[in-house]
Order: C-alpha cells, then structure tokens, then sequence
C-alpha cells in the first residue's frame, strides 16, 4: 500500500468517527430540549407545596375530604359538605355542614391557636376561618378545629369559589336542604367510565380550586371513582341544633353517623330517606331575649357592666341588674346557664366569651354573664 494510500484511508476513518460524535451531540442536545419542553409543558406549581401543614394530609383509601364554598371578594365560607368515599367498597357519601356552625374549642386547642392567630376567639364560627386566619392553611385550621369536634379524623380540604360550588353542587330539594352533587357534574362524570378517563377529567378541574393534596394524589382516586355507581351515592344532614344565628353540632350523632358510613359494606340499594337534623325545626325556649339576666362585673373596669347593661337592653334582652365580682379580675367573658339551650344568641357579642351550665345564679338569675377585661367597650 502506498504511502498516499495509507493517508486518504486516514482521513476518511477520521472523518466518520467526527460524524459519528457529531451525530450523538446533536442527538444528545435534541433530547435535552425536548425533555425540557415536556417538563415545561406537563410540570405545575402545586399550592399544596408552597407552606407548612397543620394537619397530618391523608389521601388514603378513606377519603375524608372537607369541601369549602368561599366567597371570592369576602373569603367568607358559604357552604361546607364532607366528602366521605371509600376505595375499597366505592360507597361515597356526603355530609352537608352549615357554615354557621359554631364550636367551642378546647382549652389546650385554643392556647395552641392563639399563637398563630390573636384573631381567633374560643367560640369559633366556621363561616369566619378565613378571618381568623391567612393563605391556604387556614382551610386546615377550619380542619382542626371541626374534627375535634366530630371525632373524626379528616384526611384534607379541597376550596371552591360559591361560582364552582353552585356549578357542582345543588340543594337536594327545599325540604331537604342537604347538598348533593349537581346534575350536570353527575352527567360529566358519568362518561368517565376509564381510570384515563377519570384521571383526565381531574386535571381539568385541578387548576381552579384549592387543596392540601396534589394532583398526583387525587389521581391515585381516579380507577375508583370511575366505578361509582352514581344511583347509589348517599346524602346526610349533621346533626345539631340552631340556636339563634348558628348552629351547634351534636357530637355524638355525628360521630355516629361518620363510623356508620366507614363501616358500610358496598351499597346495593338506593339510599331511602335522608338523616340528620338540617331539615328539623329549631328547639323552643333557644332565645335568650325573655330569660332574666344578670350581669356581674369581674373586669375591675368602673361601669363596665352598666354599660353592658345598656347595650343589651337596647338589643332587646331582658337585665336584671348588675353587680360585682367577688373573685380575681377575669380576662374572658363567661355566660353561665340554667339550661344549655340558652345564652347562646349572647356569645356573638362578646369577643372570646365561653358558655357552661349552672344551677345557681345570682338573684334567681336564667343566665349570668360575668364580664372580662377582653369585652372593654371603652
């Protein structure tokens, strides 16, 4: 072979290898673009992600799912219903809770609250958890405080504005004001007869609401609920009483009703009447307005309980009279009652005021409210 030969040989091997190298760069930087352009295209920001939790998040195979109905230019909540569905026997059940419900929290509870809200009184309304709190954790607050009052453990919260909620929501009818899912969500839903299929229609909604879980984790639902059989999904009323402006959940019914629901086997009939005690009238004697009532100043602020006195009578409550705290000064107002039922129409005055029951009350007194530092009018 000559020597001329041996080089064009050479160069031709050279050139090739360089082709070859050539060809795995370009193939290498294609790749990485288009991996970037479906991360781009397919990767979100979950809000779930963006603070720290206040609850132990569950998306197990007992979604317990807290669904709240905000209104976008109050952040009040308008609506609550729980979302109770089980994986394994596809039985899903809704309990409608009104948003007026009012819970005392436990001490321990309160003084664990307190540290992150100032805003937050011991008799807190559900309606008002966006004002006690701020961002997202305050629908796990709201979780807090309602599921100690149930007893029962609820896995995460999914916020809707009133607009959505009306879109997927429906009272069941005027005598039975508990919600059910909208007709139009149950035809939407109804052709999601797939895992994909399901799991599709979930990331379509994703974007617009408000949860503690991802989406990933609302997926994992998605075969399941593609097996619900939509005739044999089950509405329920909390129990509980009104009384006046709120209502007061009745936590053994409730805590019931919720392990009667887990215990369940697979629904194969049609539910017959709808429970709970939404649709029941209001007790009688609730109203504070005709009992006599004394008020007792423990506040050590000179004419503080007139002026109480004032307020009331002018709201149309019956004052007896007024008088002075033997003990130490108090800081929180108590409103003390012969019978349960009543002095509840009285805690919306006050800002962090508790109620008990009590048998004696100064001069024959209904109810007695013994007035703390915290209920100032000056």
């Amino acid at each position: 072979m000559s020597k001329g030969s041996a080089v064009g040989i050479a160069v031709r091997y050279f050139f090739k290898t360089m082709g070859v190298i050539v060809i795995f760069i370009v193939a290498g930087i294609l790749s990485y673009y288009l991996t970037m352009l479906y991360y781009n295209e397919t990767s979100r920001i979950e809000r779930s992600t963006q603070y720290t939790h206040v609850i132990d998040v569950n998306a197990g195979n007992e979604s317990s799912n807290l669904i709240y109905s905000y209104n976008k230019d109050t952040k009040e909540i308008e609506a609550m219903v729980l979302e109770l569905f089980d994986v394994t026997t596809k039985n899903l059940d809704y309990i409608t809770i009104p948003a007026n419900t009012q819970i005392s929290i436990s001490g321990k509870t309160y003084e664990e609250l307190l540290e992150v809200s100032q805003q937050i009184p011991q008799l807190a309304t559900m309606s008002e958890i966006n004002t006690y709190f701020s961002g997202d954790v305050a629908y796990e607050y709201g979780i807090k405080i309602l599921q100690e009052e149930l007893k029962a453990d609820i896995g995460y919260f999914t916020a809707l504005s009133s607009e959505q909620f009306d879109q997927y929501f429906e009272k069941k009818s005027k005598n039975e004001p508990v919600y059910q899912p909208s007709k139009a969500l149950l035809a939407q839903t109804a052709k999601c007869t797939s895992k994909r299929e399901m799991s599709n229609f979930i990331e379509d909604k994703w974007d617009s609401l408000i949860s503690d879980i991802t989406l990933s984790q609302k997926k994992n639902y998605s075969e399941a609920l593609s097996q619900v059989k939509t005739e044999y999904i089950r509405y329920h009323g909390a129990y509980g009483t009104k009384s006046g402006d709120v209502f007061i959940l009745n936590r053994r019914k409730n805590r019931k009703l919720i392990n009667r629901i887990w215990e369940s086997e697979a629904y194969t009939i049609s539910q017959a009447v709808v429970d709970g005690s939404l649709n029941k009238s209001t007790e009688k004697n609730e109203s504070s307005v005709n009992r006599k009532i004394w008020i007792t100043n423990a506040s050590n602020i000179n004419g503080l309980a007139a002026a109480w006195q004032e307020k009331l009578t002018t709201a149309g409550f019956q004052v007896a009279g007024v008088g002075t705290f033997a003990g130490e000064i108090q800081k929180k107002t108590k409103v003390y009652v012969k019978k349960k039922k009543w002095g509840r129409d009285l805690l919306k005055y006050f800002k962090n005021a508790s109620i008990e029951k009590a048998d004696n009350l100064t001069n024959g007194a209904d109810i007695e409210i013994i007035l703390g530092t915290q209920d100032d009018l000056s």
